[in-house]
């Protein structure tokens, strides 16, 4: 086969889960298949250096540019002879195709039909103009969990069979580390001495953090120690109301806003923690208690949308609406030192489902069938 991808997420979304998703299949394609040809949509003409395929492919050079991508991908397309075309943002820019390739499309989750009024409105018009046209023209749809495979099918009416579950899963720097060398790491990186509160996962509202700091000004005076509240996040009006949250409960000392989070620091972050807290109203996937899962640390999260799904029995789950139930499932954690350790052990059984070699192998299933060679 010719399999063409658009990589282009790779630089667009660096640190997303779209942009991770990308890199992670590419790099494990890059590993598994040696069978079929690969060529890539990337933005510049300097691929080597960050698109992680280690053996020969070819490339299409094209920034973001909708009048062009509308005539440029299929002429592309035709001139590389490709099979199939996999699209993993989403399917935005989907090609109309009148040649042999197939479209094959990941659509991570469908926020704007079941949350729109925390979706910025430009997005929000994009989303729900173009998504009945990607899923219709799409040969196949894969899709992270089996909570979004359902929402599709509810939503566009598309057979089940058009549709495979493919998850996400944790960098392999997502896992534990030496507790002397998380020490001094932390200490150093963060200037944070005590293990804490953490919670990764972005500033939208979506995310349900200002219920978190609510819930952690309720019982941060009654803990048997100090655990600070660690919620990393770049500037910016979402970041700026938390702050202003946590002044107006007067735990600003106790709550700890360190910014934007490298990649190569987050590992560091996560092992430091005594607590992940994940209380997001709405999740295709949600990547960050599994991540925490393969660090050791114990997990609270959401009973909505995919959470229960994807963390299973390992963590602890709670109506993210219900502010005193979130509070006392922390207490219970922070306070229940077998109930922290049952969570652990849940955590890093659970979280060994969820690898980039398994998911890369169900890929190229997928495009073996689309491409008609099973």
């Amino acid at each position: 086969m010719k399999i063409a991808i658009e990589a282009r997420p790779i630089q667009w979304s660096h640190g997303t889960g779209i942009g991770n998703y990308t890199y992670f299949l590419i790099q494990k394609l890059s590993e598994l298949d040696q069978e079929n040809a690969y060529t890539f949509l990337w933005p510049d003409d300097q691929p080597i250096s960050t698109l992680p395929f280690h053996r020969e492919f070819t490339y299409y050079t094209l920034p973001k540019d909708d009048a062009r991508e509308e005539t440029e991908i299929p002429l592309w397309l035709k001139s590389e002879e490709a099979d199939l075309f996999h699209l993993p943002q989403n399917g935005f820019r989907t090609p109309k195709l009148s040649g042999k390739t197939k479209i094959i499309v990941t659509i991570h989750d469908l926020i704007p039909y079941f949350v729109p009024e925390m979706v910025r409105t430009s997005f929000l018009k994009r989303f729900m103009d173009e998504m009945p046209f990607i899923v219709e023209r799409a040969d196949h749809i894969t899709t992270v969990s089996e909570t979004s495979k359902q929402d599709i099918i509810r939503l566009f009416g598309v057979r089940p069979d058009k549709i495979t579950v493919i998850p996400s899963a944790p960098s392999p720097s997502m896992r534990e580390y030496p507790e002397p060398a998380v020490k001094e790491q932390v200490l150093k990186k963060f200037n944070l001495s005590k293990p804490f509160i953490l919670y990764v996962g972005g500033l939208n509202p979506r995310k349900n953090v200002a219920e978190l700091i609510y819930a952690y000004s309720k019982i941060h005076r009654d803990l048997p120690e100090e655990r600070k509240l660690v919620i990393p996040g770049a500037p910016g009006k979402h970041l700026s109301r938390l702050q202003l949250l946590a002044e107006a409960l007067n735990i600003e000392e106790n709550v700890i806003f360190p910014g934007f989070i490298s990649a190569d620091d987050l590992p560091w972050l996560y092992n430091g923690a005594a607590l992940f807290v994940y209380p997001s109203l709405y999740e295709g996937f949600g990547l960050p208690p599994i991540e925490a899962m393969a660090c050791g640390v114990p997990v609270i999260t959401s009973n909505v949308s995919s959470l229960p799904e994807v963390a299973g029995e390992a963590a602890l789950t709670i109506n993210p609406y219900d502010t005193l139930a979130l509070a006392d499932a922390m207490f219970r954690v922070l306070t229940q030192h077998e109930l922290a350790e049952s969570l652990r052990k849940k955590g890093r059984l659970h979280c060994q489902r969820y690898t980039w070699q398994g998911n890369a192998l169900r890929m190229l299933e997928v495009y073996h069938k689309v491409a008609g060679q099973t």
